[in-house]
């Protein structure tokens, strides 16, 4: 045995050099490695980019050591021989890595082992390929310096799609060497993907042309191995003809690139986005096919203009040039062409950011500009909290993540999303326990933390520095990258503890308490179990509950066996139950995560709201009772205690059972509905119970969105009772209850904005002010009436 292992050992040796030993050693060290790195530890995609990153530089190396070794030894195999057998030898280097992975499933749970190996074939084995392939023909071309070519290859290819990732707008990257990146890391779900596959068949038609084209130019030499001979009268003419198909064939599929989704330049982008709205300070690109109303597009218009000048007067600075805002339809749509689905991003050394159509007001569109206002302080080469600092001959870059995303965080800090302060989020999370140093929060390690906590803390740290120490300081520390005792005079500890102090004071509720428990409670993506495969299960289940239930039945046991812990996942295990026919054991799962004293009310609440709904499906009125009165005493925001009283009143009677309670339940419990029906079914209810003012409220709101000129005249009646109004005979006698009287004046102030009442919206949201229970509404509404002032100046 170990006989004839050294006999394998001197005739790798021997064919392709001592280099194919150390990079097989060397891939084995790095997968024992990644064992270790949580996310790497299993196979799956981030195991195998790292993996692939270095097979690329081993690949080349091996295959430029095949061709080196055959002239040593005078063998006069051809190209296509030295091909096969260096892609042979650059598997070998990956079949340790493999087998260590697997082995070490035993000891991390690996949620899809086939996804696994779909990654592990299409990125470091395919790389492999490649490189192996690339480094003969740098070999065969360029006998003197082969090596040095081989290596300049892949790096100079991945340098080339970072280059791209720079000026063009995707933020994911296909290269034959690179192999894929899909883009920002708060998009979790990933699986091998059918354009991954195509770019990988295409990345073989162009190593294939490489070698058909070195088989060509590369004729045997006199007892040796091929050698190049320039002279077109000496080229192969089969190899030849090969050779110019598959040239053909690779410029064919490189022209096509952008159509088969390997990558979208910016000409390309501006082909779909094909509408232009221009104003002083932002350009809006947009499809015009997506058949987006004049009027939205005035209004989004107006919201991008409002915040600009927000931002302006926040930073006393502003852009050299206007911003470019690429507005997509959908987040699907945006992460098809740019790479990035739900997660919001900016180019600040652009001046662009990338959005998708959302609800009037945005509450996210601020915190992308202001990374493009940062840009006017930030490093001249990326814009952003990067400082390079010099010892002796040596950069040192220092990159302040935190200060990148807490500064746009603090921006926009006057429209907060949700019942909670940012500051008051913060100090929830110190709280509980969850908060991370500001020496690590600071930093590049901002993206190894939860997302959600991280943001928060940062935002609100930097919130704390601009209302305490100003603008002027916000941006020195900024354009520093996190130098406090230069730009401060204090260490970053002495601020923390200034900071920690501050919140202390902040009021807190038990809801508020309890939400944000919930709200930060999950890990970073580097902590949780399986991330990359569950958050694209639970993704695939949604999409099928309604169409195919038994699937998505199947995809949650799956989920919930390899989480059991994670009680978001048995709250959608107990829909998909329920939905695939079997609503006893779905409640029954739903006591058992009542029961459970970790559960959290936000939790709890959820579990109660789908209780509630299998109940009333089952034409049981009285235990849906029970399960929305459980709702009220657990509820952690308005939403929840509306939703709940709403369906609580469609309980009442028959005929609100009928309409209202059709409405709110939707025709079966993955809540699907038709919104046409949905608003005959709430007109009806309104119809039906003319002194209940619910009626007009939720045809208003039904309403607000599409027309809040017709909405207007029911939240009215909604809101105040006693009004009445000219299209509505008379005000109901049954007002509404505290929660919904306020989210009415809102979508009255919103809808008066909409269809340019002013006055109107002032008023309501005046009246709203008046009411507001928390912290968080009030700055809404003064973010409100500014954004009102701000009109009136304008119009």
């Amino acid at each position: 045995m170990v006989g004839a292992v050294i006999s394998a050992v001197n005739a790798a040796r021997s064919r392709a050099g001592t280099r194919f030993l150390i990079w097989a050693a060397a891939a084995a060290v790095l997968a024992a490695i990644l064992d270790f790195v949580p996310l790497f530890d299993l196979l799956g995609y981030d195991f195998s980019f790292a993996l692939g990153l270095l097979t690329a530089l081993g690949a080349v190396d091996i295959g430029c050591g095949v061709v080196a070794a055959a002239r040593r030894r005078g063998d006069p195999a051809d190209v296509p021989r030295l091909g096969a057998r260096a892609i042979a030898f650059a598997l070998a280097i990956v079949v340790v890595p493999l087998l260590l992975s697997l082995l070490n499933a035993l000891r991390v749970r690996n949620c899809n082992l086939g996804a696994g190996l779909a990654f592990f074939l299409l990125l470091p084995v395919a790389t492999a390929i490649v490189g192996a392939g690339s480094g003969v023909v740098a070999g065969l071309l360029f006998p003197r310096r082969g090596r040095l070519v081989a290596f300049a290859i892949p790096v100079l290819s991945i340098v080339w799609s970072l280059l791209r990732m720079y000026l063009d707008p995707p933020v994911f990257a296909y290269d034959p060497f690179g192999g894929y990146f899909p883009g920002p890391i708060y998009d979790e779900a990933l699986r091998p993907s059918g354009t991954l596959l195509d770019y990988r068949l295409c990345n073989l038609v162009w190593v294939a042309t490489a070698l058909a084209v070195a088989w060509t130019v590369c004729p045997p030499a006199n007892g040796g191995a091929p050698a190049p001979r320039w002279p077109p009268r000496h080229w192969r003419r089969r190899p030849g003809i090969a050779a110019a198909a598959l040239v053909a064939l690779s410029m064919i599929l490189f022209t096509r690139r952008a159509s088969l989704g390997f990558h979208l330049s910016k000409s390309d982008l501006l082909g779909v986005l094909d509408g232009e709205r221009r104003g002083a300070h932002v350009v809006v690109r947009y499809a015009t096919a997506a058949g987006i109303a004049p009027a939205d597009l005035d209004l989004t218009m107006q919201d991008l203009d409002f915040r600009y000048r927000q931002l302006r007067d926040l930073f006393t600075v502003e852009p050299p040039e206007p911003i470019t805002v690429y507005l997509f339809t959908s987040a699907e749509q945006k992460k098809k062409l740019v790479g990035a689905g739900g997660t919001l991003y900016a180019k600040p050394w652009q001046h662009e950011i990338f959005v998708q159509l959302e609800p009037f007001p945005s509450h996210r569109l601020r915190h992308e500009m202001a990374h493009v206002f940062a840009a006017s302080f930030g490093d001249r080469l990326f814009g952003v909290a990067l400082h390079v600092r010099w010892k002796g001959p040596i950069p040192i870059p220092r990159l302040a993540s935190g200060l990148i995303e807490g500064v746009a965080e603090a921006a926009d800090f006057t429209d907060p999303d949700g019942g909670s302060t940012t500051h008051q989020e913060a100090a929830a999370i110190l709280a509980d326990g969850r908060g991370a140093p500001l020496a690590e929060l600071m930093g590049a390690g901002f993206s190894a933390l939860s997302g959600p906590r991280a943001y928060t803390l940062a935002g609100s740290f930097c919130r704390f520095l601009l209302e305490t120490r100003g603008a002027d300081k916000l941006r020195e520390i900024y354009r520093s990258a996190g130098d406090f005792p230069a730009v401060y005079g204090a260490p970053l500890a002495a601020l923390e503890s200034e900071w920690k102090a501050f919140l202390a004071r902040q009021p807190l509720s038990a809801e508020q308490k309890a939400r944000a428990h919930e709200q930060f409670r999950r890990p970073a993506i580097f902590k949780k179990v399986c991330a990359r495969e569950q958050a694209a299960r639970v993704g695939e289940a949604r999409g099928l509950m309604a169409s195919a239930p038994a699937r998505s039945l199947q995809l949650l046991q799956r989920a919930c066996a390899d989480d059991p812990g994670e009680p978001t996942l048995r709250v959608e295990l107990a829909q998909a139950t329920a939905a695939a026919g079997d609503p006893r054991a779905a409640l029954s799962l739903l006591a058992e995560i009542t029961r459970d004293a970790e559960t959290t009310r936000p939790v709890r609440a959820r579990a109660a709201a789908l209780a509630a709904a299998i109940h009333f499906h089952e034409n049981d009125p009285d235990n849906a009772r029970v399960a929305l009165r459980d709702i009220l005493a657990v509820a952690t925001d308005e939403g929840e205690r509306r939703q709940a009283s709403a369906k609580l009143r469609a309980l009442d009677d028959e005929p609100a059972r009928r309409t209202l309670g059709r409405a709110l339940f939707g025709n079966d419990v993955a809540g699907s509905q038709d919104p046409v029906l949905t608003f005959f079914l709430l007109s009806e209810f309104a119809r039906l119970h003319p002194d209940d003012a619910l009626g007009p409220y939720l045809v208003g709101r039904q309403l607000s969105t599409r027309d809040p000129a017709l909405a207007l005249p029911h939240l009215r009646t909604a809101c105040d009772p006693a009004a009445g109004g000219s299209q509505i005979d008379a005000g109901p006698k049954q007002a509404l209850t505290p929660d919904f009287r306020r989210e009415c004046l809102r979508l009255t102030m919103l809808g008066a904005y909409r269809a340019g009442d002013l006055m109107r919206s002032a008023a309501a949201a005046r009246a709203l002010g008046a009411m507001a229970t928390d912290e968080a509404e009030r700055l809404r509404v003064e973010d409100f009436l500014a954004r009102v002032a701000w009109r009136h100046t304008r119009d």
